[in-house]
């Protein structure tokens, strides 16, 4: 199965990405839905819907997919979450991303420092401090890296619920579920490029050492064989 990213961000009505996962039903492939949000390194920021209208845009996509075979790769509640109707919170831990540079904090999103080791990443990063309603640039933020965690989590707690969902589909009428409290929110530190700065300082300094390194022991090898 061939795994389709749908970012949904303003300009995009409900029917014209309707009709693109009909495309991708013909297709007979997947579908990673998951809503974009203006963090920090997103081009094109104001394009970007808030969490209020990113529910009603996937209310108004579920709405005209009702009695349609689209093969999303989520979790039913994670859908259910997306269209409004569960109130969750992120787990920003629950997809870690590696790059170069090592384990990025806090999340692939937010690249607020890094960690060598997984086990560094889980005890140096204050994960309380982040998520919406704790961090400003998460504010909108309602992506699966994040949210798709707490919705399986909420699956294996509540398998009932989940079964719930499953049989009945996504509500797309009726009121929301409470949104999270926004007034309590650290401000945004934007420090993106100085974390990656940093790590190429590192990565440079390593490899200027590594060749030192090299150098003083070929010309002790040299001096040997003299």
């Amino acid at each position: 199965t061939v795994n389709v990213n749908a970012t949904i961000f303003d300009g995009h009505p409900a029917e014209e990405i309707a009709k693109f996962l009909d495309f991708t039903t013909e297709l007979g492939v997947g579908v990673s839905m998951s809503p974009g949000y203006a963090y920090e390194r997103a081009p094109d920021q104001e394009h970007f819907l808030n969490r209020t209208k990113t529910k009603k845009l996937f209310r108004d996509v579920f709405a005209l997919g009702k009695g349609k075979k689209w093969n999303f790769m989520h979790s039913g509640l994670f859908l259910d979450f997306l269209a409004g109707n569960q109130e969750y919170e992120c787990t920003p831990w629950g997809m870690p991303a590696r790059n170069i540079f090592g384990w990025q904090k806090p999340c692939y999103l937010l690249g607020e420092g890094y960690a060598k080791t997984f086990k560094e990443l889980m005890d140096t990063t204050d994960w309380e401090t982040y998520g919406t309603g704790k961090y400003e640039k998460c504010a909108d933020c309602m992506a699966h890296c994040g949210y798709e965690p707490t919705a399986a989590t909420a699956a294996i707690n509540n398998p009932l619920k989940a079964m719930w969902v499953a049989l009945r589909g996504i509500k797309t009428t009726g009121p929301m579920a409470p949104e999270i409290d926004m007034s309590k929110q650290r401000p945004a530190q934007y420090i993106f490029s100085q974390q990656v700065q940093k790590k190429l300082s590192e990565i440079r300094r390593d490899e200027a050492i590594a060749a030192e390194q090299k150098k003083a022991a070929a010309a002790q090898k040299a001096s040997t064989a003299a």
